[in-house]
């Protein structure tokens, strides 16, 4: 197959693998009308042709438009969503050179949830319908190629540098393509119908960057983000740097270690620095899992 819209190696694949994981037994619609159907939901897979003008395209800071190879629409009506998905097929090991902060993965990661607040509700026949924009990046470097990356390194509590798991990519939304459907295409649908801790930070990092940024902040996390958001000179800075510090978890499992050691070790700086008046303020402080807020509330001016 030549010319626009054709699909390579690694995206002829992915169809394929969508279609054998959907329909094991190969009675799959040949209508291009007829829509998948997975479990009760029904998904319409469409090619999104790159710098045609009725495609699908985001972008952040100054970055290239970025057109996701396929556009996966799934439709729930039971619980009346509609996720418009996509994913992109793609080789990460030179086709990500800025790692975390690429503009390909921070368009997965967190522009879906700029669109979100400017399209707002959606009402069908009457009835409200929760519309959901989502992405998939599926890897077509090995995942053994990937980690060991400086560019897609994460964060412990300590400051150290580790490779990512395949679940800690998996909820920085990047799939690696496997030999077989079974062992990859579940994360895929899994990823554009489920949000995972990550992608609530996602969320409230978004509305930084929205006509009416967050003024108060009743969480931990909340607080971080502002932090992260005076801080930050791109869109790009931002997300990369919340998927370093959040997604590796302490010894025990606590999501965002790093982020809130990091706060922590600050508050450290500030009372161990012969300031009494900055101990006094922290000793007082009732709240002593939430260091984010104590800068905030006490040291904004200085942040």
């Amino acid at each position: 197959m030549s010319g626009p819209g054709a699909l390579n190696r690694e995206e002829e694949k992915f169809v394929r693998d969508l279609i054998t994981y959907l329909y094991p037994k190969k009675d799959y619609p040949k209508a291009a009308s007829t829509p998948l159907v997975w479990g009760k939901r029904k998904i319409w897979l469409k090619r999104n042709i790159e710098k045609d003008a009725k495609s699908f395209r985001l972008r952040v800071d100054s970055s290239d438009w970025y057109y996701p190879d396929f556009v996966i629409w799934i439709v729930d009506e039971e619980n009346r969503t509609q996720t418009f998905g996509f994913a992109d097929p793609k080789g990460l090991a030179l086709g990500a050179h800025a790692g975390w902060g690429e503009y390909k993965v921070v368009c997965t990661q967190i522009v879906p949830h700029f669109l979100h607040e400017e399209i707002g509700p959606v009402t069908i026949d009457g009835q409200a319908w929760t519309f959901r924009i989502r992405g998939v990046l599926v890897s077509t470097s090995s995942f053994d190629g990937l980690r060991e990356q400086r560019k897609f390194l994460v964060r412990d509590g300590d400051d150290v540098t580790h490779p990512p798991t395949k679940d800690q990519f998996s909820q920085a939304r990047i799939v690696f393509q496997e030999p077989r459907a079974e062992d990859y295409i579940p994360d895929v649908l899994r990823l554009l119908v489920d949000d995972n801790d990550l992608d609530e930070v996602m969320k409230f990092g978004a509305e930084f960057f929205g006509k009416s940024a967050p003024v108060h902040f009743t969480s931990e996390v909340q607080a971080d983000l502002a932090i992260r958001y005076r801080k930050a000179r791109t869109v790009s800075d931002f997300t990369a740097s919340l998927v370093e510090d959040y997604v590796l978890p302490s010894a025990d499992g606590k999501f965002g270690w790093r982020a809130r050691q990091k706060r922590q070790d600050q508050v450290n700086r500030l009372i161990t620095a012969a300031d009494p008046a900055a101990r006094a303020l922290w000793e007082a402080w009732p709240a002593k899992d939430q260091p984010s807020r104590f800068l905030l509330e006490h040291f904004s001016a200085t942040l």
